[in-house]
């Protein structure tokens, strides 16, 4: 849970102490460690940019120099981790500006194996894209900080996702998610439907 919630205070003091209209005039989107095409709610297209300082990048290895890169939760042996300060970045497509969107993922470990950082694609009219990004909560589970674009801006969904590890929530209808998870007090997994409200970024 410490790591929940480092996650969490941190995306969240950080947008609060950092404008998201602040302009980034020179961005080398070619370090991007990820890159993704977003649509909003009315089928608009954005580039999403995750953009590292001070970037390493190590194998899932018990005898790894770096603790980060050791297996255990949401790591397993031969996985490509990279660890950073990550800043989020947005661009409209066919625009020239790029906005820093005020999210930053400070010292995050990126499972690009795992795909750690993800976008859940729309079937629907209507329905945003998401744009996720995943932090180990247990040893078998992750949790995820959802994202939509609204009115031009990355916008953060209320209310964190958990799920079995690797296995990503599924659009199952529109705005609606469905997470598989294990019930420690039952013994067995479970689901969970989700459902997205784009006009206020929530879920329920």
């Amino acid at each position: 849970m410490k790591k929940v919630f480092s996650l969490f205070t941190v995306l969240t003091i950080l947008f609060a102490l950092l404008s998201p209209e602040t302009k980034a005039a020179t961005v080398n989107t070619k370090k991007s460690r990820v890159t993704y095409t977003l649509k909003d709610a009315k089928g608009v297209s954005y580039k999403v940019y995750v953009i590292g300082t001070g970037e390493k990048k190590a194998r899932g290895d018990i005898n790894s120099k770096y603790e980060w890169a050791w297996p255990y939760a949401g790591i397993d042996k031969g996985d490509s981790i990279y660890n950073a300060d990550y800043k989020i970045y947005l661009q409209k497509v066919g625009a020239k500006t790029i906005s820093y969107t005020g999210y930053q993922l400070k010292d995050y470990v990126y499972n690009f194996t795992q795909k750690m950082i993800y976008e859940i694609n729309s079937k629907y009219k209507g329905q945003p894209d998401l744009f996720g990004v995943a932090f180990a909560s247990g040893s078998n589970h992750d949790g995820a900080d959802l994202f939509i674009v609204k009115k031009g801006k990355l916008t953060r969904v209320k209310n964190d996702v958990y799920y079995n590890q690797g296995i990503k929530p599924k659009n199952i209808g529109k705005n609606k998610f469905r997470v598989s998870y294990y019930n420690y007090l039952q013994g067995k997994d479970q689901s969970k439907t989700f459902i997205l409200d784009p006009s206020k970024g929530t879920f329920k």
